[in-house]
């Protein structure tokens, strides 16, 4: 028992040990202090003594539960109280050898930092909104320019080189913009619910949608589906995983090489998997792999792109409790191996 004490007496948190009638065999200093109270006031009086109002909550009822064989039990939800200062607390109660624990944290400060936090990246999205569909006017009206100059023929020969530069500056512009109002909306979107999928299904409205894409690079696809045909998942988000991964394996293969990519699937005992493998240009990722997913990042800047799609996969797969594992090496190809997660 002093071991335990001197456990319970150290510890930063409020901890108290109750037995089976809830009537209190221990507490730390920290929880006397919170209570303004001694141990003499305290040791052998009933938890319905202690701590006022609790019979008006549904702890009592969970307290016994686990005294009586249930589950260790977490609260979920933080409790004010008033007498303790308006402070936050979570709950914890488990049994022990000496009987029924309660460990009190007070997290105020913690819950603080979060609606800070909260509304630091509110007044970021809201900026990245406004910033975004503000600038889109004014490029729409630069784009008009360039199409008016271009129609009355203004532009001498000596100065089209520059002139080229500007439409390239501008198109760039364009992608970012209009990329960062997808992602915004993406984000701004509940999300969609799961539905009972063919791999397969999905794959081939993905494939024809990229027909034109295929055929032009003359693009081999090997799909195999057979260990694991089916999901239980957003068919909008599977569409946009494999739509966005297909894409970027056309767009960045080896010119003198025939495209081919591999797509596959597999069932774990954690969930299930899809595995997407090219032969195109790869990455080199010891340098870059903790920031291949961030928004507008590009592995390769001379090819066109907008440093969307990965952030936008990867955002996808998280949002439901996945992740994607990626290998790649250069003029070798690349391999995403996607876990979506329980199902």
């Amino acid at each position: 028992m002093k071991i335990l004490r001197d456990f319970i007496e150290n510890s930063p948190d409020l901890i108290s040990i109750y037995d089976e009638k809830l009537n209190l065999l221990e507490i730390n200093q920290v929880s006397l202090q919170i209570m303004k109270k001694s141990r003499k006031q305290t040791i052998g009086k009933n938890i319905k003594t202690l701590i006022e109002g609790i019979e008006k909550t549904d702890l009592l009822k969970k307290y016994n539960a686990v005294i009586n064989g249930a589950n260790p039990f977490i609260s979920e939800d933080v409790s004010q109280t008033v007498k303790f200062g308006k402070k936050q607390f979570s709950v914890r109660a488990f049994m022990t050898d000496e009987g029924l624990a309660i460990v009190t944290r007070d997290i105020s400060e913690l819950k603080k930092a979060e609606q800070q936090l909260i509304k630091t990246n509110q007044r970021l999205e809201e900026l990245a909104y406004i910033a975004a569909h503000d600038i889109k006017a004014p490029l729409t009206n630069l784009q008009s320019l360039i199409q008016l100059i271009v129609a009355s023929d203004g532009i001498k020969k000596e100065s089209k080189g520059l002139f080229d530069m500007l439409i390239t500056s501008v198109d760039i512009m364009e992608n970012t913009v209009y990329a960062l109002n997808n992602v915004i909306a993406m984000q701004e979107s509940h999300l969609p619910n799961n539905e009972y999928l063919k791999f397969r299904e999905v794959f081939n409205t993905v494939k024809e949608s990229l027909a034109t894409q295929i055929n032009e690079a003359n693009v081999i696809i090997r799909a195999d589906f057979t260990k694991a045909p089916d999901i239980y998942y957003p068919q909008l988000y599977l569409q946009s995983i494999l739509q966005n991964l297909m894409t970027n394996s056309i767009k960045y293969r080896q010119p003198n090489k025939v495209p081919l990519i591999e797509i596959h699937t597999l069932k774990k005992d954690d969930g299930s998997y899809l595995i997407i493998k090219d032969n195109g240009i790869g990455m080199d990722l010891d340098s870059s792999k903790d920031s291949i997913f961030r928004l507008f990042k590009r592995m390769h800047t001379h090819i066109k792109g907008g440093g969307v799609g990965l952030y936008v996969v990867n955002s996808l797969v998280e949002s439901y409790g996945g992740n994607i594992e990626v290998t790649s090496e250069i003029n070798k190809g690349t391999t995403f191996k996607i876990y979506f997660g329980d199902e």
